[in-house]
C-alpha cells in the first residue's frame, strides 16, 4: 500500500468517525476509494460514478459519498498533507 492509500484510508476513517456511531469497514472503503478518485489515485477510474451507479452498492455509496461531498476539496488536501 502506498502512502497516498495510507493516509486516504486514515483521513476517511477521521472523518466517518465524527459523522457515524459506528463506523463500518465498507463505508470506509467507499470513503478512502472516493478520496482517491478526486486526487485521480483510484485503483479504478471514474470511482464515484461507478459505484453510485452500481445496481448493489449504490444506496451505500450515495449515503457515504453524499455525507463526504461537501468535505471532498478539505478531505483531499487532508490526505495530500498526511502522505507528503
Amino acid at each position: 500500500m502506498t502512502d497516498l492509500n495510507e493516509a486516504a484510508d486514515s483521513t476517511a476513517r477521521d472523518f466517518l468517525a465524527g459523522v457515524y456511531r459506528t463506523v463500518r469497514e465498507f463505508d470506509v472503503t467507499l470513503a478512502r476509494n472516493a478520496i482517491l478518485d478526486c486526487l485521480f489515485s483510484a485503483e479504478e477510474p471514474d470511482f464515484i460514478r461507478r459505484v453510485g451507479d452500481h445496481p448493489i452498492y449504490a444506496a451505500d455509496a450515495r449515503r457515504v459519498i453524499g455525507r463526504m461531498a461537501p468535505h471532498m476539496v478539505e478531505l483531499a488536501g487532508r490526505t495530500l498533507r498526511a502522505a507528503a
